[in-house]
């Protein structure tokens, strides 16, 4: 078992398993378990097996985004009004027009942080980035309980980059 970041704050927890036969192909696709902890609370189903290189491919795209989760509005908003926002902005079906969709996704994609894999279908993740702190904010899908966790500024990104480094040094 591996783990990045602090568990009580963020962090990500996996376990690759054995390649039998040292099978490169195999080996590309890191099989294995994965989570994160958000504030002390495991998020994705750990039990469950998934290909480490998907999530990886994830996390990459999650980084090129990290600095445009700035938003000094979103960051002084209760967590159910931030989910909610940013929820129906990527989500909804209502009457915005196809350039108003987009604009919706080009500016709240970025505080989207769930990994939409198997592991973590369960959970929406949130990260809101600001000047003296960054709120993670998670909760199962459509159930109005949210938690939330004030990390330091960039926090989440590094915990990001620490984990795709752990991974290619294997």
């Amino acid at each position: 078992m591996m783990l990045v970041g602090d568990r009580d704050r963020f962090a990500i927890e996996y376990e690759l398993e054995a390649v039998p036969g040292g099978d490169v192909e195999l080996r590309r696709w890191m099989f294995g378990r994965i989570r994160w902890w958000c504030g002390g609370t495991p998020v994705g189903r750990y039990d469950s097996t998934t290909a480490i290189g998907d999530l990886a491919a994830v996390v990459e795209r999650l980084l090129k985004r990290e600095d445009a989760r700035i938003s000094p509005e979103l960051m002084d908003l209760p967590a159910p009004e931030v989910a909610h926002i940013i929820t129906r902005a990527l989500f909804s079906d209502d009457d915005r027009s196809d350039a108003e969709i987009a604009a919706d996704g080009a500016h709240y994609w970025p505080f989207f942080v769930s990994p939409r894999t198997e592991v973590f279908d369960p959970w929406d993740v949130f990260v809101i980035e600001g000047e003296k702190s960054s709120r993670l904010i998670w909760g199962l899908v459509d159930r109005p309980e949210l938690d939330e966790f004030r990390l330091h500024p960039g926090e989440f990104a590094e915990v990001l980059h620490e984990f795709l480094d752990a991974l290619q040094r294997g």
